[in-house]
């Protein structure tokens, strides 16, 4: 065996969670909040603070995904305070491998209720949305990957994969799913990652279902999950002919429709990229429902696929420089499928405490974190046992 100890330091954003790459087995991790320990990094003032989670410790050996044993402060006096040790249950500490994920638990879906929510992306764009409420505690964080299934009144949306864009308390969630016109329904949803973590396909960008279309000059396209296109980048579609907008369908001329990407908003809860297309006159993503019903069922989605960079002619019109500069006039794969495959260590956050339904690693402020890893690769020897003819 050869052991490796790797350490670093990062700046979270407050109640965000924090994902860092490493490619090796990760054995152990800690952490440590250096601020809220009262030490002062660069231009981060060190505040000694009491009831906040100041270190935390993740063996993947025998404690399950997303909890951490933990050190939390209470009393402060003076430049002292009193540690205690406890567990985390929630957010905590996960070891990712983007090739293979852990299981989370999964938990029942009591019903669901549309909403809607504006964004800007630049124009004011107004998207249904879907409030599910479940029967226990879920956990979730904005920004958690979920997918839901077995909805008993709503087959349509089952296996579908939705990026969490709100949690109104402990039970509910919401996402970019547009459930006007379909029937409440109980069902299952599972945690299938998180918009910071490599998906699974460990190739960026990736083929993502479409939540929306605008009939606007430029289009706005909204997916379900978070997408992290980039301006240049060479999109196609395939739409089926449920959801009314056959201008984007290849069955129409034979040929995949491609478009631009002029535009982003990869905030979550926005969502949307501008391409350089004039939906003006296209159909109406969806209909009246946004969604074929569920006597519709089975069919495929709708989905934005990633085809490459460039064809700068496309965007010129718009008065957009791409960044990265694409090759001009062609379709290369050069950002369409970087592997991205890596494991890692996903920090989870909350108030920063060791509460039952709050808690989590990361609080509510901007602190500086010390981290370290200890990381084990198993080494064989070579050659040893092999016959050559």
């Amino acid at each position: 065996m050869s052991t490796q100890v790797c350490t670093g330091m990062f700046t979270n954003v407050a109640s965000t969670p924090f994902f860092i790459p490493l490619e090796q087995y990760v054995s152990e991790f800690r952490i440590k909040n250096l601020t809220r320990t009262g030490v002062t990094v660069g231009s981060t003032a060190g505040a000694l603070t009491a009831t906040r989670i100041v270190e935390a410790f993740f063996n993947q050996a025998y404690q399950n995904p997303g909890t951490a044993q933990i050190i939390q402060t209470s009393t402060v006096s003076g430049n002292h305070a009193l540690m205690n040790i406890g567990n985390l249950k929630q957010n905590g500490i996960t070891i990712y491998d983007s090739s293979n994920p852990p299981i989370n638990a999964v938990v029942a879906i009591a019903s669901f209720t549309q909403a809607t929510v504006s964004i800007t992306v630049p124009a004011s764009l107004t998207l249904d949305t879907t409030v599910f409420t479940t029967s226990t505690n879920h956990g979730y964080q904005v920004g958690d990957t979920v997918r839901v299934y077995g909805l008993t009144s709503a087959p349509q949306f089952s296996s579908l994969s939705m990026t969490v864009i709100a949690t109104n308390g402990s039970n509910t969630f919401t996402t970019l799913l547009d459930s006007v016109g379909a029937t409440t329904s109980v069902g299952s949803v599972v945690k299938t990652g998180n918009f910071l973590i490599p998906t699974k396909q460990g190739t960026y960008p990736d083929n993502r279902v479409i939540s929306a279309i605008t009939n606007t000059n430029p289009m706005y396209v909204t997916t379900l999950v978070q997408q992290n296109y980039a301006a240049g980048d060479v999109v196609t579609f395939s739409m089926p002919t449920l959801f009314g907008v056959p201008q984007l369908s290849a069955q129409t001329s034979g040929l995949p429709v491609q478009a631009t990407v002029i535009s982003v908003n990869n905030a979550v809860g926005a969502q949307t990229i501008g391409l350089a297309v004039n939906s003006t006159n296209f159909g109406v993503f969806g209909g009246a429902n946004g969604w074929p019903a569920s006597s519709s069922y089975p069919f495929s989605f709708p989905v934005m696929v990633p085809q490459g960079e460039g064809n700068i002619n496309n965007f010129q019109a718009f008065g957009v420089t791409p960044s990265p500069l694409p090759y001009a006039n062609q379709d290369v794969l050069s950002f369409a499928k970087q592997g991205n495959g890596s494991l890692g260590v996903y920090v989870g956050a909350g108030d920063g405490t060791d509460a039952d339904t709050t808690g989590g690693i990361i609080g509510a402020t901007a602190d500086v974190w010390e981290w370290r890893a200890i990381t084990s690769t198993q080494e064989f020897p070579a050659l040893i046992g092999l016959n050559y003819v």
